[in-house]
C-alpha cells in the first residue's frame, strides 16, 4: 500500500487482502504459461483483477443493495478464477502445486464473499 494513513472500507476486509493475493497468485501462473495460450491467461488475468476490484467497490458503496451487488459480482469472477486455473492446470499448463495453491486462495475469498452477500441479505 503506497500511503498507510489512507484508509478506505475495502482496506478492512480480510477478502479484499486474500483477493490480491489471489490476483498475485493468478499473475505468477499467467507469466508461466507457454506461448499460444493468450486466451485463457487473459480470462484469468481478467478475472482476478475484477474479483479485486469489485470487492473494494461494494465495500465502499454505502447502500445494502449495492454492496450486495457487487460483492455477488465479485464472487462470481472468484469462480471464473477459479475455472480458469483448474481449466490450465488440467491441460497441464502451469504446475499442479502452484495451481492448487492459487485454488486455496480463490476459495477463501468466495467463502468470505458469500458471509459478505449474507450479511447484507435483505
Amino acid at each position: 500500500m503506497s500511503n498507510p494513513s489512507v484508509v478506505f472500507p475495502h482496506h478492512k476486509l480480510d477478502a479484499y487482502t486474500v483477493s490480491l493475493e489471489l490476483a498475485v497468485a493468478a499473475r505468477s501462473l499467467v507469466s508461466r504459461m507457454p506461448r499460444g495460450n493468450a486466451n485463457l491467461a487473459d480470462q484469468l488475468t481478467r478475472a482476478s483483477v475484477s474479483t479485486v476490484t469489485n470487492i473494494a467497490e461494494g465495500a465502499n458503496r454505502l447502500g445494502t443493495g449495492e454492496k450486495r451487488q457487487k460483492f455477488s459480482i465479485a464472487r462470481g469472477e472468484v469462480g471464473e478464477c477459479a475455472a480458469c486455473i483448474e481449466l490450465a492446470a488440467a491441460l497441464g499448463l502451469v504446475p499442479a502445486a502452484d495451481a492448487a495453491a492459487a485454488m486455496l486462495l480463490a476459495g477463501r475469498v468466495a467463502a468470505m464473499l458469500t458471509r459478505l452477500i449474507q450479511r447484507f441479505a435483505v
